[in-house]
């Protein structure tokens, strides 16, 4: 009803008085003809007010005169009206409308550059960066790649574990959200040092409190490394005396061990590519909340087709919610290429690459194994890697 309402009001409608004897048998010859009235409202027993819109009013007239009725038009409504208004006043129209440009031509610009996020160094940091990247005031706003810049942040900001990036009217909205880590035990905290993964270890310091493992030994996740229970007796500063014979002290210490990583793909021997053939066709989608309309002639005539969006303007912004894109339709077409045993393992062996240089960002490599097979059908080629690094593994954990 709503949608029904908004499509008269943009096309106008009349607020009819409807006086006579038979208004019920107007109205009911009315809905024979497929004529829509609504707000029905009855002043007295020969007066009817009701709304219609342009085009079915002048079809109600001649059903008027069969049911010896009189109709009288109180109010036109709708923006089909209001254009006629500013017709008659041609300067006001033109200003208006110079008005109009000049607020939407200003309003294609980005005048404004926020950042959500609670740390305020990093808000400082991340604006300086979208300026050296080319956000800046005054820049036009529709020509912005927001999944480009997203991509940018979280490879410049490895303790981001979200970015989303919004252009709402001249604003240039960043939110951020940092990785929650676990919280650091303050000095005076008895604690243990225990494994983050499985590896062999390949040096061990306990800096404070007793070692439970040498290198070469092979440990899990979750074993204790170095422990914060030590015996009366060995040199420790800062301990607490626990009763009976052991001090829980705040172990410290570095443990580096040989942990393995494995990567794989698969990859087909015949490569399907959607390519454009050059035909497309362009369309204006109104969108009104989750209503979707579109004006275009005719159907899409591509069975196969991507649906990009040229231009966004938003007429009536939230909570009303209404907004005008432009799509194009683009036509595409599939094509096969065969690529072959030693092609498709030239393409996995860049991807097993790029993974590697993801982990020797932060760890040393000390071996390193690639492999490349056919699956059981033959009809791709599986890369696999495994990695040898030595990290270290320790974590601590408050004594209970």
């Amino acid at each position: 009803m709503l949608l029904i309402k908004l499509w008269h009001y943009f096309f106008g409608y009349v607020i009819i008085k409807i006086v006579g004897e038979y208004a019920e048998r107007l109205l009911n010859q009315a809905a024979l003809q497929k004529l829509y009235l609504w707000d029905i409202k009855r002043e007295n027993s020969n007066e009817l007010t009701a709304k219609i819109s342009i085009r079915h009013f002048f079809k109600l007239a001649p059903l008027a005169r069969k049911t010896r009725c009189r109709i009288r038009i109180i109010k036109r409504v709708g923006l089909f009206f209001a254009i006629l208004k500013l017709k008659r006043r041609k300067s006001f129209l033109v200003g208006a409308l110079l008005f109009i440009a000049a607020v939407y031509f200003m309003s294609s610009f980005i005048w404004s550059i926020e950042v959500t996020c609670p740390d305020e160094e990093l808000k400082l940091s991340v604006i300086e960066h979208l300026r050296q990247w080319g956000i800046k005031e005054g820049i036009f706003k529709y020509g912005i790649d927001k999944e480009y810049y997203i991509d940018k942040l979280l490879t410049e900001y490895k303790d981001l574990a979200w970015a989303e990036i919004e252009i709402r009217g001249s604003r240039f909205i960043v939110e951020l959200v940092k990785k929650q880590l676990p919280p650091e035990l303050e000095e005076n905290t008895p604690c243990d040092i225990i494994a983050s993964k499985d590896g062999i270890i390949e040096e061990i310091i306990a800096l404070r409190g007793e070692a439970l493992v040498k290198p070469g030994q092979t440990v899990s996740k979750g074993d204790v490394l170095i422990t914060g229970k030590v015996t009366i007796g060995q040199d420790v500063s800062n301990e607490e005396q626990n009763g009976g014979n052991t001090l829980l002290v705040h172990a410290e210490g570095i443990v580096k061990a040989r942990v393995w990583y494995q990567k794989a793909i698969k990859v087909p021997l015949v490569e399907i590519k959607k390519i454009p053939t050059g035909n497309s066709k362009k369309s204006l989608v109104l969108q009104f909340q989750n209503h979707i309309f579109n004006f275009h002639l005719g159907n899409i005539p591509y069975t196969l087709y991507e649906k990009k969006i040229l231009k966004e303007i938003n007429i009536l912004p939230k909570p009303v919610g209404l907004k005008l894109n432009m799509v194009e339709y683009v036509e595409m077409e599939t094509t096969k290429e065969f690529l072959g045993v030693e092609k498709a393992s030239r393409k996995a062996e860049a991807y097993l690459l790029s993974q590697l240089e993801e982990i020797s960002n932060e760890n040393d490599i000390t071996q390193k194994k690639m492999e490349f097979m056919l699956d059981s059908d033959e009809q791709s080629v599986i890369g696999s890697m495994i990695i040898e690094v030595v990290e270290d593994i320790g974590q601590k954990k408050q004594i209970q």
